[in-house]
């Protein structure tokens, strides 16, 4: 069974585009926003150095010199948007190491992440016997840590959901998803196309509230053309990425009331960030 990982982080940007938690912080893209006195997307490659799981480490949307992480990473030019950043993360694995195997993708955006939670979630997905993997968090955990996160969660038989943004899989099926994640753009103002592809009876279940997880298993099959489903992950910090600027307050708000989190302590001894707490 694998034991190492290989990495790639979505930490990409339209410089054309104003993000307002960027606005809020004071730097030029989100991945810079300063948590405890350094920036999201330093965490996020601290979180993944803290498990002994971990392999190469690729970023995407930062050049060489904007962020020192002490540890060795492989930059990707920004690119021009969501897919094209998965894409080229995913191509930058395949050219590190051509064979098949799993690889994990993850946003630079989820501030609390911690290498118990990537140890955690790999654990959750093993004995690796699906496609791809993908993190969800129960509405009572989330709410428990953050009762004003306003997440978007997904009402399923077995209780509400949001996702986690942490994402593990086969690096062939990754550019399979790839190729049907392009096919629903080119078709997104084609709806009959669109429900075609999930099945009616899906649709008709989601609109009455009575999807199930096997119903979204069902679902990534149909969109993305793989098997795979969600794991469930008792962390609350798995759930919390940092999309506006309320958000961004409860995570700092958090950490004050958490002085043991790992982001406190990593970070203690490190050079301020641009727009420091």
């Amino acid at each position: 069974m694998q034991e190492r990982f290989d990495v790639f982080i979505t930490a990409g940007y339209d410089p054309d585009k104003q993000d307002r938690v960027c606005a809020a912080a004071g730097v030029a893209h989100k991945s810079l926003v300063p948590v405890v006195e350094m920036p999201m997307a330093w965490h996020v490659v601290q979180a993944l150095a803290e498990s002994d799981r971990i392999g190469e480490v690729v970023i995407v949307g930062l050049e060489p010199g904007e962020i020192d992480f002490g540890v060795p990473v492989h930059h990707v030019p920004n690119q021009p948007s969501l897919w094209a950043s998965q894409n080229a993360g995913l191509r930058k694995l395949r050219e590190l190491n051509p064979d098949d195997r799993y690889v994990i993708a993850l946003s630079a955006d989820i501030a609390l992440l911690t290498g118990q939670i990537v140890d955690s979630f790999i654990e959750a997905c093993e004995p690796f016997e699906q496609d791809v993997y993908w993190g969800i968090v129960r509405k009572d955990v989330m709410l428990a840590a953050f009762p004003e996160s306003r997440r978007t969660y997904l009402p399923l038989r077995e209780g509400s959901f949001c996702s986690s943004d942490l994402y593990l899989g086969r690096l062939t099926a990754g550019f399979h998803i790839q190729e049907r994640i392009r096919y629903f753009i080119e078709n997104r103002k084609n709806v009959l196309a669109l429900v075609w592809k999930l099945g009616l009876p899906t649709m008709v279940r989601f609109l009455l509230r009575r999807l199930s997880i096997a119903d979204i298993v069902d679902v990534a099959y149909r969109i993305a053309g793989v098997r795979g489903g969600p794991v469930v992950l008792p962390l609350a910090e798995a759930g919390m990425d940092v999309d506006k600027p309320e958000q961004l307050t409860q995570v700092r708000e958090y950490l004050k009331r958490n002085p043991d989190h790992p982001a406190n302590t990593r970070a203690r001894g490190r050079p301020a960030a641009p727009g420091e707490v």
